[in-house]
């Protein structure tokens, strides 16, 4: 492989790997904030400060070219931003946080499924579908140490309804109109999320929280999901799929129950079990195998 393009292939890899690191640490923060807010107000009130730090980075000028671009930009914030975090909210109410994060390692393979019918160079492998059945075990052997798995119907079906959803974002990120630069793309796609969760309260009616912001757990957990988990991993995650596609970057998803854990280690003074231990390693075997899937870089 040429030296730039290896450069450029490893740079996506570690713009996912990073993502996912973030985004392993998130789902603490976002169980946190949903004792004080409902789950709209959440996803308000981090895009609105991500949508604000975007604004800094790539200023309202001259950036709408055309009406359909337009219309694929709302679709990316409806699906992306709207209903995925809509039911992940939503399904972390209803069903346990390992439930959850089972749910979300299906992410990969669904991304794989789609990017198949509508991604030309991306073409659904056998290694990728190993890759899922190993990554998923390792899962398993993390989320449910010393608990077991308790079925929810309605959570559970809302939490793989959003993986559905997320899966769905990330092939169509990658197809997203060229020529603009990737944070003027997800500063975009962030409006008209946020949008759409305007008009959600609208309807709803909802009575906001105000008095909770206020509260250092609230403010600071918001700080970090709104600038970290989603203006810096958003944009990270764009360049990631633009540059190793959304099959290989999706694929590092399966790193998250091992980062969560990880963190519990270092931050939490938690220890390591054997479940963690032999999970851990079924899940990089599961991420060596899938990657060995070539894709396009």
């Amino acid at each position: 492989m040429d030296k730039r393009l290896l450069s450029r292939s490893l740079t996506g890899h570690l713009f996912a790997f990073v993502t996912i690191a973030i985004w392993s640490t998130a789902f603490v923060g976002n169980k946190v904030l949903l004792q004080y807010l409902d789950p709209i107000e959440v996803m308000l009130y981090r895009f609105v400060m991500a949508w604000g730090l975007l604004l800094l980075l790539a200023p309202l000028t001259g950036t709408i070219r055309s009406w359909r671009d337009e219309l694929y930009f709302a679709a990316l914030g409806f699906l992306g931003i709207f209903v995925y975090f809509l039911l992940e909210n939503f399904a972390l109410k209803y069903t346990q946080a390992s439930n959850v994060g089972l749910y979300m390692g299906a992410i990969p393979i669904l991304t794989a499924l789609f990017a198949h019918f509508f991604v030309a160079e991306e073409r659904f492998r056998l290694p990728l579908l190993l890759g899922f059945f190993l990554a998923l075990a390792g899962m398993g052997l993390i989320l449910f140490d010393e608990r077991r798995f308790v079925l929810r119907l309605r959570g559970d079906l809302l939490a793989l309804a959003g993986a559905s959803t997320f899966a769905l974002y990330s092939v169509m990120l990658s197809k997203s109109p060229r020529g603009y630069h990737f944070l003027v793309t997800t500063r975009k796609s962030f409006f008209y999320g946020i949008l759409f969760m305007l008009l959600y309260l609208l309807v709803g009616a909802r009575e906001m929280h105000l008095d909770a912001l206020v509260q250092p757990v609230v403010a600071l957990n918001l700080l970090y999901l709104g600038i970290f988990s989603s203006g810096l991993a958003f944009i990270l995650w764009q360049r990631g799929i633009e540059t190793i596609g959304p099959v290989s970057a999706g694929n590092y998803i399966y790193l998250v129950p091992l980062l969560t854990a990880l963190t519990g280690v270092a931050v939490l003074d938690e220890k390591i079990s054997t479940a963690m231990f032999l999970g851990g390693g079924l899940i990089l075997a599961g991420l060596y195998v899938a990657q060995r899937s070539p894709a396009p870089a």
